[in-house]
């Protein structure tokens, strides 16, 4: 064998065998109508990120409230799915203890571009369904306007 084919050949090997980094993902929702309220679920989600390394980057980001997204990229499996169930855990404890609530929507698993792909669009798409669309004005203030109008006018 002529040593570019070889060359060709264990550059080729190499990279396939190159372990693939996976993510780990799980949707919860994480809400508190006591008291404490939006601060308790901020401290529930502060307590789940704690378990965030430079080895192991978890995130945790919103979709829409109360649905939240615990995920993680690493080259181990097991140990992606492992962090997110402590991260969970932490967070149930926390919210729990403020009297808040805590709901798994989708158990800790190893999810593909593809599922990827339709969690950014489901973002995007609430996101825009959030947004304050033409008409959305207040009641009162039209009400108000309409009085001055009447009241102004001479006939």
């Amino acid at each position: 064998m002529d040593p570019h084919t070889k060359e060709y050949l264990l550059k080729e090997i190499k990279r396939k065998l190159t372990p693939q980094a996976v993510k780990v993902r799980a949707d919860v929702e994480v809400c508190c109508y006591a008291y404490e309220g939006i601060d308790a679920v901020k401290n529930a989600l502060r307590a789940g990120l704690a378990f965030s390394s430079e080895e192991v980057p978890l995130k945790i980001n919103l979709i829409a409230p109360p649905l939240y997204v615990i995920s993680v990229t690493l080259l181990n499996e097991e140990k992606g799915v492992e962090v997110v169930k402590k991260s969970m855990a932490a967070i149930k404890e926390s919210i729990e203890a403020a009297e808040g609530n805590f709901e798994v929507k989708l158990e800790p698993k190893v999810v593909s571009e593809t599922d990827d792909k339709k969690l950014q669009d489901e973002m995007e798409q609430r996101e825009r369904a959030m947004q304050e669309v033409d008409g959305d004005d207040d009641e009162d203030e039209d009400s108000e306007e309409d009085d001055e109008n009447e009241d102004g006018e001479e006939d």
